[in-house]
């Protein structure tokens, strides 16, 4: 079988929004400090049990007829059943997979058009330990294919098979296996599904389920090869087989072809039948028989799914109790509310169909009646919760399940009815009816298997989470627990919080025991990186879905600035459309693409792509309401509102006064939306508090356009940006039109001419910024940031970004940066970078230093790496010594092998830092060695006031003119001759150049580099985030350039083995030598003050270096004649 990767399309005739997720704005590593690799799919009730999943309907071929697709029921009231019962079985997946049972998809779960599959003989395929060949006549692959692999079962893991696809685009993909099921299969056959926050482990018993798709759960793969999944040996069973044979990523676009051509629809959008059948077509020694009852597919289709589930289900292994047969439809002909659906009792029912049905359908009545206020229409309370037919349905039809697991249909409530209709159409409704008809599962099975199952069902989500930073690389997350209740679920005996880089993919997750814990404190974080995080609930009976996510980057240092979350709207007005094949549109419920709850992604991502540096923390906007979170605490607030609306609240009362009390003491506010208007002005939910705070008047409802440009002269000017129409994150399909008040001004202007699209504010330190689209959805990542940078440089000085120097000191430098006393022995490969290492003995003599000389003040981190081994010292003795500050660290040398171990983390003035590793105080078994490597000093701060205008390093002639053209203009904090961050190009611009004409800047917006006798090695650490500076040849230098703000550089002393004594090479020019000299004076703790080129001796004269700069005449700012080099500062 060869690899199969497809990239969905979309074809014409439908024109449906596919949810896209675009790349990550900066490619951050995914396993990040502090990140737990590994997690498992969550236990529960439901461990050890197996559901068979389907939906009814889809789209269908005509194949005895013209071969033409069609659904099998109309477009009416907004939908279409045979898509609404895909969404709803997509729903109830999840809660299942968190309840710990085994899924079967009879049709596929979620949405993902794209493909990749993998058979166990295609070349992405690998594997370690011993592994045979089956001679099988069953198995997933083409005749004359390798049938599948084997490997005997182990305590622990000596054999895998990794199947790594390369993922087409970004997102979420369901995984699925194929595995022959048999008597010798273990009963926990291990899954290793590697995806972008890390590992997720997950068991199936193929001793009593295969030969078909089953679902491994769904998670957020980058694009290319980084993901896999890994089939492992390890088992609690010994003398049992585990089975490599094929792994599904993604859904994949039919291609199935009846006579009319293929559908081109999703393959989650046709009937199941096809996916089952292109699965038996891919296969060897399966007949259709096992799914196909007749020739016409629409007929076939009825059927289809439960024959298959018999022919997945290996009934010699275990019992009934143990595996269940649901299927949704939804209803018509008259009435309302939720129906269960059996068969007679002439040989139609299943051993307890009557009973499943009444369980289920029971559940999902009494719920959604109990939460009638939450719903557009009260859910309709029936008497009749049943129905039998006349005939007996083929889908629950026993004749095809032999006894062998139970079977039933929900119908959830009545399509052609208006008012169900809506309600099917709400999100929120259908994910009650999904988590009802779990807990009627779980019902069941208690009663079946004898009380087995624990009748107890998975807690409620968590509610109003909030991330602060507590200190550099550490973070507190809070969060409340939710309802608990008859619909909500029990009461939580714990709670998890995952982790994650990117937002999307999380880690294995932190259990945090107790019913009543309420916080997390996670240290070891990477304080230059942004993290996100969501909280579960835990009980016996499995795990709740995730809560929001919200951001932090554990920066301890100023500014710090808050992102609320505000966007709580989920209703049927928000549902993405879909083109329906006969004409018209309907709604599909697919929550992400309505509101994901993920929407600080985007603000955070934005924020430190434009002030790398900066403190961010996230709460829910209820804290903001309840006083819990104070707005006061922080320099900026980012407030997302997205679509939320009157149902909702944008800004409720308590809020309203929190921001206004806010900004009149001198807050930053940023805050966008599409309805603020509509809610506060329009309906009058705040109108005062919208026109004199936010300082705008509403004009309408919808701009009728998705683009906008920044207004003339505005903080936005000459930027053109577009938000979203539905095909990345959500449709903005109503975007107020507002007029600025108040001495507000436009900041955008949609493009069609309709009206402002934003506006700016300022009144002292007050500072807003308002946008009537919401930020998180406009299209381009580096639109987000520009938008974001201007908003930052809108928001005073006091928001200059932090610069971030990476200092790398090896002990292969020479004196000063690395010195030595006792006895080291050298050791010329295998340390940091390959280079070499030095070992001394636990209890001897001498010390090894690495010295440093800080450039500016901030928060510097310090880390050290070493080769470990077992003949390490166990307490190695490190002290760090900065202005006045002495910290002591042991270290496990034995460990940590070629990994940064953080030593300290401390706020530094400019300055010497000397790190110092003692062998005499050290400690550790007889004779065993410390090791002398690489320092790495991570400092954060401001960046540095330069007269070097043009960044090129140099503050010369050049910058004058640059000056001149922007005099007395207002410009983004930092930009062009705003040499002092003030926003202004004027004369203190002026005098700073003057002060530092003909000196070399230490804040050029790139990396100054010259020629090394020896080359530098890259550095190791984070290349995604910083930018490492790997200067050519020459002597002793420190190379070192402090950014620009909001760039990070990486700067590493000059490598050198001990006895290297070589001089400049003779080549080098007379500039390169003066700006190499420079930066020797500071690495060396002479004079770091910015002194004139000509005033720098060794190799270079006086007059040499007069001559690299030009020496016409100037006028100072009151017309006397200036001339450079000669200090004539206005007094």
């Amino acid at each position: 079988m060869k690899i199969r990767d497809h990239r969905g399309g979309r074809p014409t005739q439908r024109g449906g929004r596919e949810l896209r997720i675009e790349p990550l704005e900066a490619r951050l590593p995914l396993s990040a400090a502090g990140l737990v690799e590994v997690g498992t799919q969550p236990s529960g009730s439901l461990d050890g049990k197996i559901v068979y999943l389907h939906g009814g309907h889809g789209y269908t071929a005509d194949n005895l007829g013209n071969g033409s697709w069609t659904s099998q029921r109309p477009l009416l009231l907004g939908m279409v059943e045979d898509f609404g019962n895909q969404d709803q079985m997509s729903m109830l997946a999840d809660y299942l997979f968190d309840a710990g049972a085994t899924v079967a998809a009879l049709r596929p779960i979620g949405h993902q058009s794209n493909e990749v599959v993998l058979d166990n003989d295609d070349v992405s395929v690998t594997y370690t330990g011993a592994w045979s060949d089956s001679s099988a006549s069953v198995y997933f692959g083409d005749a004359g294919d390798v049938p599948y692999r084997y490997a005997s079962t182990s305590a622990t893991e000596t054999a895998t098979a990794r199947y790594q696809p390369n993922i087409p685009e970004p997102g979420f993909y369901p995984v699925y296996s194929w595995t022959r099921y048999g008597s010798d299969r273990a009963a926990d056959q291990l899954y290793k599904v590697k995806h972008s926050g890390g590992v997720t482990e997950v068991t199936v018993n193929h001793r009593q389920v295969g030969n078909g798709t089953v679902y491994l759960g769904t998670y957020y793969f980058e694009a290319g090869t980084d993901g896999y999944v890994e089939i492992s040996n390890e088992s609690s069973e010994l003398d049992r087989v585990v089975i490599a044979d094929m792994i599904r990523f993604g859904n994949g676009v039919g291609d199935i072809d009846r006579g009319g051509g293929v559908s081109g629809f999703d393959r989650e959008d046709e009937a199941a039948l096809y996916w089952i059948q292109w699965h038996v077509d891919h296969s060897q020694g399966v007949s259709d028989s096992t799914y196909r009852s007749s020739s016409e597919d629409r007929s076939a289709t009825v059927s289809a799914s439960p024959r298959y589930a018999a022919y997945m289900n290996r009934s010699q292994d275990g019992v009934l109790s143990d595996r269940l047969f649901v299927s949704f439809h939804s209803n018509a002909g008259g009435g309302r509310g939720v129906v269960g659906l059996h068969n007679t009792s002439s040989g139609g029912d299943t051993p307890n169909q009557l009973f499943l049905a009444q369980a289920l359908a029971t559940q999902v009545n009494n719920d959604l009646v109990a939460q009638d206020a939450g719903f557009e229409h009260a859910w309709a309370n029936r008497t009749s919760l049943t129905y039998q037919a006349s005939f007996n349905y083929g889908e629950i039809n026993n004749t095809y399940i032999n006894d062998e697991f139970d079977a039933t249909i929900v119908e959830t409530a009545f399509h052609d009815n208006q008012l169900d209709a809506e309600l099917m159409r709400d999100p929120k409704v259908r994910d009650a009816i999904a988590r009802a008809t779990y807990q009627g599962i779980v019902d069941y099975f208690n009663s079946v298997d004898s009380g087995a199952t624990p009748n107890q069902d998975a807690p409620s989500q968590p509610e109003q989470v909030w991330v602060e930073t507590q200190a550099s690389g550490e973070v507190v997350v809070h969060w409340s627990a939710g309802a608990a209740n008859s619909y909500a679920g029990d009461a939580a005996a714990g709670f998890t919080v995952y982790a994650s880089a990117n937002g999307y993919g999380f880690d294995g997750g932190r259990y945090v025991a107790g019913a009543g814990a309420t916080s997390l404190v996670i240290a070891g974080l990477d304080p230059s990186q942004t993290y996100y995080f969501k909280v579960a609930a835990n009980n016996a009976a499995g795990q709740s879905p995730g809560s929001e996510v919200v951001a932090a980057t554990p920066v301890a240092s100023q500014p710090r600035v808050l992102i609320v979350n505000g966007f709580d709207r989920l209703d049927r007005s928000q549902n993405p459309t879909q083109q329906y094949v006969s004409g018209g549109s309907l709604e599909r419920v697919r929550p992400r693409q309505s509101n994901s709850f993920d929407y600080a992604v985007q603000m955070a991502s934005a924020i430190q792509a434009a002030a790398p540096g900066t403190s961010v923390d996230t709460a829910a906007n209820e804290l903001v309401a309840n006083g819990t979170v104070d707005l006061a605490d922080y320099d900026s607030v980012f407030w997302i509102l997205g679509e939320e609306s009157s149902a909702d609240h944008t800004f409720d009362a308590s809020e309203q006064s929190a921001v206004a009390a806010y900004l009149s003491g001198g807050g930053k506010l940023f805050v966008s939306g599409s309805e603020i208007g509509w809610d506060l002005d329009a309906l009058n939910n705040g109108r005062d508090f919208y026109n004199q705070t936010l300082m705008a008047d509403y004009v309408s409802d919808d701009a009728g356009t998705y683009s906008a440009a920044g207004a003339s002269g505005s903080i936005f000017d000459g930027l053109s940006l577009s938000f979203d129409d539905g095909d990345q994150f959500y449709d903005v399909n109503s975007p107020d039109v507002l007029t600025p008040t108040g001495g507000a001004s436009a900041a955008l202007n949609y493009a069609n001419g309709a009206g402002a699209a934003g506006l700016q504010y300022s009144d002292g330190d007050q500072r807003l910024v308002m946008l009537a689209f919401p930020f998180e959805t406009i299209t381009h990542a580096s639109d987000r940031a520009d938008v974001m940078q201007r908003v930052f440089e809108f928001f005073n000085g006091d928001f200059v970004p932090n610069v971030v120097i990476e200092q790398i000191l090896d002990n292969d430098a020479a004196a000063p940066y690395f010195t030595t006393t006792g006895t080291w022995v050298d050791n010329a490969t295998g340390g940091y970078a390959g280079g070499g290492y030095q070992t001394n003995t636990v209890g001897g003599q001498g010390q090894a230093n690495w010295n440093t000389t800080l450039p500016i003040a901030g928060t510097a981190e310090v880390y050290v790496q070493f080769p470990a081994g077992p003949d390490r010292s166990g307490a190695a003795r490190f002290q760090v010594t900065a202005g006045g500050q002495t910290v002591n660290k042991f270290v496990n040398q034995a460990g940590n092998d070629l990994e940064w171990v953080l030593l300290t983390t401390l706020e530094v003035a400019p300055g010497d830092l000397t790190v110092t590793l003692n062998a005499s105080t050290s400690a550790g078994s007889t004779g065993s060695l410390l090791v002398a490597d690489a320092v790495r000093v991570v400092l954060t701060g401001k960046g540095i006031e330069s007269g070097d205008f043009n960044h090129d390093g140099l503050v010369d002639a050049a910058d004058y003119t640059v000056y001149r053209s922007l005099k007395g203009q207002s410009v983004p904090q930092g930009y062009g001759a705003d040499g002092n961050f003030d926003g202004q190009v004027d004369a203190a611009d002026g005098q700073l150049w003057r002060d530092q004409y003909g000196t070399i800047s230490l804040a050029a917006a790139t990396p100054i580099t010259a020629p090394l006798s020896t080359p530098l090695a890259a550095s190791a650490a984070e290349p995604a985030i910083e930018t490492a500076v790997e200067p050519a040849a020459m002597t002793d230098l420190l190379v070192m350039a402090a950014p620009s703000p909001g760039s990070v550089v990486s700067i590493e002393r000059p490598r050198h083995s001990p006895t290297d004594n070589s001089t400049t090479p003779a080549d080098v020019d007379q500039r390169t030598q003066a700006l190499a000299l420079y930066f020797d004076r500071i690495g060396r703790g002479g004079d770091s003050s910015r002194q004139s080129i000509d005033r720098v001796a060794h190799g270079a004269s006086v007059s040499t270096t007069d001559g690299a700069f030009a020496q016409p005449e100037w006028q100072s700012e009151d017309g006397s004649e200036w001339r450079p080099g000669v200090s004539q500062r206005r007094r």
